[in-house]
């Protein structure tokens, strides 16, 4: 992967930004995760503070956007959530997340912002399939799954531990070609551009 990858982007939806995380944003963070149904079907710490939040942000200041892409989700002025791509490229995969504050549930914001990250990790990383997991009671992103149409796959028995319970997780899935690409706002840096002369 070339040098050009590793810088990080932004992306813009019709609703919200998503750019990296910033020292800023820990009150933010620590705002929306630190909801108990927010964390409920998550493997937070247990009670999430403020140096929870901290130590998540100054992680995300050290992604490496040559295989990851990790945004926080912004809408106004207000840090509200997060979404990743965990991109594996031996595989051509690539793991999705995403985490929204209570308060914006039910928008479809969780949704959009998703979209918009997988559109760009299909650019920016030729990733052959884009999958996600979740808590198998967490109806909610099953949803977000399904619309941003991805496939049911299975269930990863016992594979997180919470809370001293290990629980079952659904497995989503979409391939390459059962995507319908949304922009071209995050095209793969180091591929090679069209002759801007006459044709």
């Amino acid at each position: 992967m070339g040098q050009h990858r590793n810088k990080p982007v932004e992306l813009r939806t019709a609703r919200l930004l998503l750019r990296p995380f910033e020292l800023t944003d820990v009150d933010d963070v620590w705002a929306y995760a630190s909801d108990a149904e927010v964390a409920q079907y998550r493997p937070l710490p247990d009670p999430y503070t403020r140096n929870d939040a901290a130590e998540f942000v100054n992680r995300q200041l050290r992604t490496d956007w040559s295989t990851n892409l990790e945004f926080a989700i912004v809408d106004g002025q207000q840090v509200v959530g997060g979404t990743s791509l965990h991109v594996n490229p031996e595989h051509e995969t690539a793991e999705l997340g995403y985490l929204l504050g209570k308060r914006w549930w039910g928008r479809g914001l969780a949704t959009e912002a998703a979209r918009a990250v997988v559109d760009c990790g299909f650019q920016r990383f030729r990733l052959h399939k884009v999958y996600a997991r979740a808590h198998v009671d967490n109806k909610r992103s099953w949803r977000v799954m399904e619309r941003l149409g991805m496939t049911r796959e299975g269930v990863l028995r016992g594979h997180w531990k919470m809370r001293d319970e290990h629980v079952d997780l659904v497995y989503y899935a979409v391939f390459r070609d059962e995507w319908a690409p949304q922009a071209d706002g995050c095209a793969d840096p180091d591929a090679p551009q069209a002759d801007d002369g006459n044709v």
